[in-house]
């Protein structure tokens, strides 16, 4: 029996999530904070060069694609915080702890916002394949339609399956296939383009483009302590927010696979 209050210590310091998009994704540092509206850019030009026959070949004849395509990409705005009635916090830790609570989940927040599997997304199979087939499908998918090192972003616990089968390697901090192309294990739903879940044991993969994350600065709502401050209630309410825009090439396929092979 205790003959003495409790120390009252540190917690124990937030780690965020290791191998999701944060590591697979580039970071830019926006230029110009307009980009919280969403942004647009030109695709670089995707996919195999074409052969000509002969070095006689009239090049009059010779074909290209026409136009250049345009990606947009909107915002998402992740936020979170807390409500307490505790006696002796001020401002400074009101706002500490505040963005400590956004810390913690923002990525994963982004993750599953993220439309991953949608009308325009190319579906590669019918029905389930083994996992490493449908990675060697994305990968084909990726050199043909794209070119580029690519991106497959997978629910979480499809990385212990993949490591099991040998498709997971490692090069400068990422995770990575065994061609090189970044795996991204993240907070995403494993649904289909209705929004229906995936059977048990499967999972479904999407091969995207390499992908770019902009964000903002963090927001503090409100920025007082007398703000924040309820009267009424005797509570303490806190929000710190970030806005993301996340954008990737025009590449985006997706695979069911099967995670067992019973």
């Amino acid at each position: 029996m205790a003959v003495a209050p409790a120390l009252y210590v540190a917690a124990p310091t937030l780690t965020p999530s290791r191998f999701g998009l944060v590591t697979a994704a580039e970071l830019v540092v926006p230029e110009d904070s307009r980009f919280v509206n969403g942004i647009q850019f030109e695709s670089n030009p995707g996919g195999p060069a074409k052969l000509a026959p002969t070095e006689c070949e009239d090049p009059q004849t010779r074909t290209v694609d026409d136009g250049i395509d345009v990606i947009e990409a909107g915002p998402i705005i992740v936020y979170n915080g807390f409500t307490c009635r505790a006696v002796g916090v001020d401002e400074s830790e009101m706002l500490d702890r505040a963005r400590k609570a956004l810390t913690g989940g923002e990525w994963a927040a982004v993750e599953k916002a993220l439309p991953l599997l949608t009308a325009d997304t190319d579906i590669l199979t019918t029905a389930a394949v083994s996992l490493v087939k449908g990675i060697g499908l994305l990968e084909d998918h990726l050199t043909e339609q794209y070119g580029g090192v690519g991106v497959i972003h997978a629910p979480r616990h499809v990385a212990m399956f993949a490591a099991e089968r040998h498709q997971v390697d490692v090069e400068s901090g990422r995770k990575v296939t065994t061609l090189g192309t970044r795996w991204s294990f993240g907070n995403y739903p494993n649904t289909d383009v209705e929004g229906d879940a995936a059977a048990v044991d499967t999972a479904w993969l999407v091969a995207t483009g390499a992908v770019q994350v902009r964000r903002s600065d963090v927001k503090q709502r409100p920025t007082s302590f007398a703000e924040a401050f309820n009267y009424a209630t005797n509570e303490i309410q806190a929000i710190a927010e970030r806005t993301y825009v996340v954008s990737w090439e025009a590449v985006q396929a997706a695979v069911l696979v099967k995670l067992t092979s019973s």
